[in-house]
């Protein structure tokens, strides 16, 4: 589960850096980490990192986020 939460427990979306729309979240995978600060950020039930994938509802333009 991701780590960006508000306090019911959705994930908080992200600003489109295109047009500054509210994206919506439509994945979660997890990454190998790469380096020695990603590591420390590992999630323990998955053995990786995060990854959210977003998209802006308004121009389409599609950005990512590890959490």
């Amino acid at each position: 589960m991701t780590k960006v939460q508000n306090g019911d427990g959705r994930i908080v979306p992200m600003t489109c850096a295109g047009c500054g729309m509210k994206m919506n979240p439509h994945a979660e995978k997890p990454v190998d980490p790469v380096t020695r600060a990603d590591t420390e950020r590992v999630d323990a039930a998955v053995s990786a990192l995060i990854e959210e994938i977003h998209q802006c509802p308004d121009c389409g333009n599609v950005q990512s986020r590890r959490v």
